[in-house]
């Protein structure tokens, strides 16, 4: 018995850790609607739409069951809209709403459950992007409950925005995978049109005021903000009033916007951080991450900011005085806050001379170099940064040195970098994986016997990749919702993953087999630990099942743990503790002892 190996005192402070950490809240704002501020937070233990006043006072939870995302309020409107999960953690959709002032939700549109990713609210209409088993396409839904299928277009491509007679998004439309091109869709004409300003470029997240549309492009070298207005094909670049945003020069945009009165705001990050200008001016805040949308309103701006182990909370800056206050506070218990030391930003060269940026997460409860793991973020479009993550925080608590490097494909340091695993998937990136684990051994933080790989969804395909192909440098592994088979899996997904899949690998399907962990499972010699939701579509259990009795046959030591009605997304805290428990239990049997 696991007991037996550890002892129960043990346990029992894997658990106290937990505990304490799955009651620290996340925040995320969101916007305001009808002059309350909408915020997204896990305070309950799921994730749930609140709202506040202006400041800060008289919260109110609007959702009680879990929800899996929401669009942009607008001032104008008390709505707010949502989306929920409504098939067990399948990821199949509906759309609701609920009044930012209290009251019960409703149910937008009686749609077919779909996979609903990318939606627009102009305070009244709905559009979104949703996928089935057959295709994808663009969808309408109004608050009276009705609702179209406007087009069908099988790309990889998102909703984000809806004004007038405009619903725009952006996708891989081109069909060159290593771009993305906007679309605009015309009510009035039901004309789709694809724009880019550069054949080959990267062009984002567009939104809409007024007619003109604001995205960002790097179209002439770095990642900068754009006006597009489609009924002159007029094309501007931004230009601020204060040089800040200039200085700081920012490698990509976490988000952009107006203020009421029409001033442009946007969230820059580099390395791993973000920034807040208004009209160009660094808005003064802590170091780390906003988290969602600031707020502007009454001369102040309410943003969530956190750290990689420092709790998100809510702040209010003064824009005349830069006077700050908390307005929502977060507290990490005593001996949470003491077992965390320093967090630093490295990079380090892979196998081909690349640099990779790397966040590091010592432990004060460990020597060093000491038991430490190289933790796979997921995505792969995606990065690890200076932001709270239940995860990391919980690894470094319990002891280990976390190193979690930001390999090719990451997003954050810019488009050329992020493309750099199209096509190659397994490839490059898992060479990067390898090369933070011998940086760790070499900068002496990273004992060489006691070293870790782990992580979830492409995190976890990593992990298994690494376990197979490169079996002698781990002590063990823990992979959590991984693909093992990349054939497998594509023939089991929606259109959306379907897409997904094709542009990940360019086309290129004879990578499919041998990108596939599970052609390398005879390889795998060290501990490892599996864990995966059952209702998981994004990456399905099926294959890994078959991955497990392939182990069972060759008589490898892991441990598998299922996790019932649970799908890919973590919504619910109880989710996370079901997914760490058991991560946390091996890794103190395997990795300290």
């Amino acid at each position: 018995m696991i007991c037996g190996v550890l002892g129960m005192v043990e346990i029992s402070r894997i658990v106290g850790i937990l505990e304490s950490l799955i009651r620290i809240p996340t925040y995320s704002i969101l916007g305001l609607a009808d002059e309350r501020i909408v915020y997204l937070s896990t305070l309950e233990g799921v994730l749930s739409l609140w709202s506040m006043d202006k400041n800060g006072g008289d919260r109110k939870r609007l959702t009680i069951e879990p929800i899996n995302g929401a669009t942009l309020p607008k001032p104008w409107s008390p709505y707010v809209v949502f989306i929920r999960d409504v098939t067990r953690g399948q990821e199949l959709h509906r759309v609701f709403y609920v009044d930012a002032r209290g009251g019960e939700e409703k149910l937008l549109a009686d749609t077919p459950p779909m996979r609903i990713f990318g939606l627009g609210f102009d305070g009244s209409r709905v559009a979104f992007t949703g996928a089935t088993a057959r295709d994808v396409a663009i969808y309408l839904a109004k608050l009276d409950g009705s609702w179209e299928k406007l087009r069908v277009v099988d790309k990889l491509m998102f909703v984000t925005d809806i004004e007038g007679k405009y619903i725009v998004g952006f996708g891989n439309l081109r069909g060159d995978p290593r771009t993305f091109e906007l679309f605009i869709y015309d009510l009035d004409t039901n004309e789709f049109k694809m724009y880019t300003p550069k054949p080959g470029s990267q062009n984002k997240a567009p939104i809409i005021r007024n007619g003109k549309i604001l995205f960002e492009s790097n179209y002439e070298g770095k990642n900068r903000l754009y006006l597009y207005d489609p009924e002159t094909g007029a094309l501007e670049k931004l230009v601020f009033k204060h040089d800040d945003y200039e200085k700081y020069d920012p490698v990509e945009h976490d988000a952009y916007g107006w203020t009421n009165d029409g001033i442009l705001w946007a969230v820059g990050k580099k390395n791993g951080r973000s920034k807040l200008f208004l009209d160009g001016k660094l808005i003064p805040l802590p170091e780390g991450t906003i988290h969602g949308h600031p707020v502007f309103t009454d001369g102040k701006v309410l943003v969530a900011i956190s750290g990689l182990l420092k709790p998100p909370e809510i702040l209010e800056v003064d824009l005349e005085k830069n006077n700050t206050r908390v307005v929502v506070e977060n507290r990490l218990p005593e001996f949470i806050e003491e077992s965390f030391g320093e967090v630093r930003f490295v990079k380090y060269k892979s196998f081909d001379g690349l640099e990779i940026p790397m966040y590091v997460a010592l432990s004060n409860t460990s020597p060093k170099p000491g038991p430490s793991i190289v933790y796979v973020h997921g995505g792969p479009w995606s990065e690890v940064r200076d932001v709270w993550s239940i995860m990391i925080a919980s690894l470094v608590a319990m002891g280990y040195h976390v190193l979690a490097p930001n390999f090719r494909g990451s997003t954050g340091y810019g488009d050329e970098f992020r493309v750099l695993d199209i096509g190659d998937p397994g490839g490059g990136d898992l060479e990067d994986i390898v090369y933070a684990a011998k940086w760790g051994v070499n900068n002496k933080i990273a004992s060489q016997d006691k070293i870790a790989v782990m992580g979830y969804s492409y995190g976890g395909y990593m992990t298994y990749l690494a376990m197979g192909k490169y079996p002698d440098i781990w002590k063990c592994g823990v992979a959590g919702a991984g693909i093992v088979d990349w054939e497998e899996m594509y023939g089991l997904s929606d259109a959306i993953f379907k897409q997904f899949i094709e542009v990940l690998f360019a086309g290129k399907k004879e990578l499919l087999r041998e990108r596939s962990p599970i052609i390398y499972v005879d390889n795998v010699k060290k501990p490892l630990c599996i864990i995966h939701p059952q209702n998981d579509t994004r990456t399905p259990l099926k294959p890994v099942l078959k991955y497990i009795e392939k182990l069972l046959d060759k008589n490898k030591t892991f441990e598998a743990h299922i996790i019932p009605d649970m799908g890919h997304v973590i919504i619910k805290m109880e989710d996370a503790v079901k997914i760490l428990l058991p991560a946390l239990i091996f890794l103190e049997k395997y990795l300290k002892q």
